[in-house]
């Protein structure tokens, strides 16, 4: 595909609150990123993803892709670098991470990069890395002479502590996203979501990260869909009520959910589509889809597995992503562009005019959620 022209910053829109429709197609992004259709079996929990959704919105305000989108689109006002870190998945299982992160991180880059000008680099932890070099690749001949960058997080704590510290000073991010990136629980340790512990040391403390653009005031967005993730700090108790065992790990029954909290919490079904759903909601804001395409999103599987990665559900070497196969996502990313279709469609009046009725009936379905009545 040929390269796109890039939207200059100073040609996004400023006043992203009030930009027309952008609640009511978030909501519509929130309410496909949040279908749960994972395998029943195989160990991931089920029936958590729209309560742990609703737990995440109840603490902010309104759709959660428009949250992150209007969050990133602020801080890119007048461009800059965005950090995007993801990969997860230790050795026996997934010794070269898993499928669900990376292609959603690359998916976001693109989208930034495309639509607002963003430098964007990519952070993994040494075995993630081909997944995610593989993941930007896809897209490197629509960037041009600016691709996203891939760069290694260490592990260790004093390594982590110190690249944190090292990736801030030197790329000023105006903003940094974890995508499907385990953090630690109140013990220090990493779990996955099924509540296993990650063996010492195979796992970087990327969520020091976090902590740096605390002290600094640098914006942070989570996007995951288990509560192991980086960003779930957020609403850690409700979650832990929602997992299986109170949310209590194996073998040293300390917590399965992170302690540390992001700025902005992104919770769905899957964690691509999280990213698929922000980048959705920003081309609201561009006002052009940046969304990537079903071949595209088969491409980027099929990169992941070349480059190691396996199927988080099963561990197996395929073209799926979290039980689902390739052809499933690929039908939920042309589903997802109709919707940013259909909203951009129209003039920007109307679509402020529909703004509030939809806003409402999104909310009432919410509420019935929240109290067991969907």
């Amino acid at each position: 595909m040929a390269m796109r022209t890039r939207r200059p910053p100073s040609e996004t829109p400023r006043d992203l609150a009030a930009t027309p429709g952008l609640s009511a197609t978030a909501d519509r992004l929130d309410r496909l990123m949040t279908l749960e259709i994972r395998p029943l079996a195989g160990g991931l929990p089920p029936g958590i993803v729209v309560p742990t959704y609703v737990a995440a919105r109840q603490v902010q305000d309104g759709a959660l892709s428009a949250l992150a989108a209007r969050r990133l689109g602020e801080a890119l006002a007048e461009g800059g670098t965005v950090l995007v870190a993801t990969g997860a998945g230790v050795a026996p299982k997934l010794p070269g991470g898993e499928t669900d992160g990376p292609p959603g991180a690359a998916v976001l880059g693109l989208a930034l990069a495309d639509g607002f000008g963003a430098r964007c680099v990519l952070l993994a932890q040494g075995e993630h890395l081909p997944a995610v070099r593989a993941s930007a690749a896809v897209f490197a001949d629509r960037l041009g002479a600016q691709p996203m960058e891939v760069a290694e997080f260490p592990k260790g704590e004093a390594e982590g502590r110190e690249a944190a510290r090292e990736l801030v000073e030197r790329h000023r991010p105006v903003a940094i996203v974890f995508v499907e990136r385990d953090g630690p629980n109140e013990a220090g340790h990493y779990h996955g979501v099924r509540g296993d512990r990650r063996p010492a040391g195979t796992v970087a403390h990327v969520h020091l990260l976090a902590e740096e653009a605390r002290t600094r005031g640098v914006p942070t967005i989570g996007i995951g869909d288990g509560g192991n993730e980086i960003g779930f700090g957020l609403i850690r108790d409700a979650v832990s009520a929602l997992l299986p065992n109170g949310g209590r790990s194996q073998p040293d029954e300390t917590g399965v959910v992170t302690v540390t909290a992001t700025d902005v919490l992104l919770s769905a079904s899957v964690s691509n589509w999280g990213c698929y759903a922000v980048a959705g909601a920003l081309s609201v804001i561009a006002g052009r889809n940046l969304l990537h395409a079903a071949h595209d999103e088969h491409a980027l599987i099929e990169a992941c597995v070349g480059a190691g990665a396996r199927d988080g559900a099963t561990g197996e070497a395929r073209l799926a992503v979290d039980g689902i196969d390739a052809d499933g996502h690929g039908a939920f990313v042309t589903l997802m562009r109709s919707v940013v279709d259909a909203a951009l469609r129209f003039p920007a009046a109307e679509r402020q005019d529909s703004e509030a009725a939809d806003r409402g009936l999104i909310e009432e379905i919410y509420r019935a959620t929240a109290q067991g009545g969907v």
